[in-house]
């Protein structure tokens, strides 16, 4: 679009959504795990919009160092601090578009769905310095405005309509608005200009809007995000679904988001719409949705039950803990009916997550660090090793099948499945179960599992964990002690390695890694990772040829 500047308004200067905006910016309140002003920022992305001013004042630094300079979306954003309050017109003001510029200004505060181009062109057509953007539909709180048969602004009786707060302007508007002085559109700037004899029309969009400036507000729109990208269009209450919809996670069902790094057990149950952020740790036995937002570094323990509520970032959830109709944020617990708030000092109901307990991102990026120098390091063995593999067996890789940690949580009925992922190891035995003329002693030495370090990169194990097993060996787990292993990510080495040889049967490792559960921390697994050279030398010393054709050596 030519001649056209994006304003968005991310002042923060509304006393909407208290207490959450106490210290965070009301453009910045998540609405399904993501910036509520980042939805419109992709939207005028989609529109081949390419700079946009950013109106800033109330905790300006959040905003600014989430959105940088714009790159990702293709976006060069113009920062624009106000030293004090100036209200909407007085940052439009402030903002001072240049020439003969027509003026979009969008609270970046709400969720809405239009064209922007069809809106202005509408603006230009009719010769009108002045536009308002209004919908059929709204909430309680939004301003209810009376258009005449010609779309104009009145006092007078007309159809009535709900003004979205977003206005399309001239540059000759900006003459009605005093210098650095605290000035509303709505309020001031529009009857200022109706008493100077200029006309304000408005303009219809068909599309999604919600000001979130309640509670209310805030849980619809976040329902309506579930439902526009689930196709669930009877759950919409009739109005239009979002275009694109995003969401920063992965649906593993109709209706069900989960993000990455999550620990979700098994006996979970989830009824849709449900979403889960990054990062989060739910119990057994936990109960989750319907229209259920689970924020990201979230903790939520054994028996809870939560349905038709948000839990913010960073927040734990007792055990047996019924939330129902509630934003909670650590321990404030607000109505989403009435937006009463309430603090909750029992740590035990309500807290802020420790980190210690969601250590779960770091733990990735310390594996993916530490297995790429191992990789480095060894390439000067690894290398040869292959060559040599492959010019006297003909192959360098095999991939060998083994399993563990859930797959799925269970929701509807629906059974859990455990993760499978095909290990690399260097090539040893032939078809026949026959060693190549290098598979016994790459088995002997273990070389032959060098390769799994490119599997820890990829996610598939964790340099410290729990032993991963053989699909047959699976089907032997039966006890409960047992199966608590399905909770945790395989592991390159682990309590398993440093305690059994590889001829130990099934039980011994078993032990062995319901003992590691019990004592796993960081610390732990440092331990682990500095035994684990002394545990390669005593298990290459004991190990032993098993003359059996069909039977895979255990690595």
């Amino acid at each position: 679009m030519e001649n056209v500047q994006i304003l968005l308004l991310a002042t923060g200067e509304t006393d909407k959504l208290r207490p959450l905006t106490e210290e965070t910016p009301s453009p910045m309140i998540p609405v399904v795990d993501r910036p509520a002003m980042l939805y419109t920022v992709e939207s005028l992305a989609r529109q081949n919009v390419k700079n946009i001013s950013v109106s800033l004042y109330h905790l300006a630094g959040n905003v600014e160092a989430y959105f940088g300079r714009g790159q990702r979306w293709g976006i060069e954003f113009e920062y624009l601090l106000q030293r004090d309050a100036l209200g909407s017109a007085g940052a439009l003001k402030w903002a001072q578009a240049a020439g003969s510029q027509t003026i979009v200004v969008i609270p970046g505060d709400m969720l809405i769905d239009f064209d922007i181009e069809a809106v202005v062109a509408a603006h230009r057509k009719n010769q009108s310095i002045a536009t308002m953007l209004v919908h059929l539909h709204g909430s309680d709180t939004a301003s209810i405005v009376c258009l005449d048969d010609a779309k104009n602004l009145t006092v007078d009786e007309g159809k009535t309509w709900y003004n979205t707060g977003v206005y399309i302007f001239e540059p000759a508007v900006l003459d009605h608005i005093p210098d650095r002085t605290p000035f509303d559109i709505y309020t001031q700037l529009l009857p200022s200009l109706m008493a100077a004899g200029i006309t304000v029309r408005g303009c219809e969009i068909e599309g999604y809007w919600n000001p979130i400036a309640t509670f209310p507000d805030y849980h619809e729109a976040q329902r309506h995000i579930l439902n526009s990208a689930s196709g669930n269009k009877s759950a919409l209450n009739g109005l239009p679904a979002l275009k694109n919809p995003s969401l920063e996670a992965r649906q593993i069902s109709p209706g069900i988001w989960v993000g990455r790094n999550h620990m979700i057990h098994p006996t979970v149950r989830l009824t849709p719409p449900v979403y889960v952020g990054r990062n989060c740790q739910v119990g057994s036995d936990v109960e989750l949705g319907p229209d259920v937002v689970i924020g990201s570094y979230v903790v939520i323990d054994d028996d809870a039950t939560i349905s038709q509520s948000t839990i913010l970032d960073h927040t734990y959830v007792g055990q047996l803990v019924n939330i129902e109709s509630r934003f909670v944020d650590k321990n404030i617990v607000i109505d989403s009916l009435t937006s009463e708030s309430t603090e909750v000092v029992d740590y035990f109901l309500l807290d802020r997550a420790h980190t210690a307990i969601l250590d779960n991102e770091l733990l990735r990026i310390w594996d993916f660090v530490l297995a790429f120098v191992l990789i480095l390091l060894t390439l000067i063995l690894t290398v040869p090793l292959g060559l040599l593999v492959f010019l006297t067996s003909g192959h360098i890789f095999k991939r060998v099948s083994r399993v563990g940690g859930w797959a799925t949580v269970v929701h509807d009925g629906d059974t859990a499945s455990l993760k499978s992922c095909e290990l690399l190891h260097f090539y040893t035995r032939k078809e026949n179960g026959r060693y190549t003329p290098l598979g016994h002693w790459l088995e002997k030495w273990e070389g032959h599992r060098l390769p799994e370090l490119w599997n820890v990169l990829k996610g598939d194990l964790r340099l410290v964990g729990v032993k991963p097993l053989k699909p047959e060996e699976i089907k032997q787990i039966s006890e409960v002690w047992q199966q608590k292993r399905h909770d945790h990510t395989p592991g390159f080495t682990g309590m398993w390695y440093l305690q059994t040889n590889p001829q130990s049967n099934l039980d011994d490792i078993l032990i062995a890694d319901a003992y590691y559960i019990a004592i796993r921390s960081w610390r732990e697994d440092l331990k682990i990772l500095k035994q684990t050279p002394s545990a390669w030398r005593r298990r290459s010393n004991s190990w032993k040829i098993i003359q059996t054709k069909n039977i895979e050596a255990l690595p």
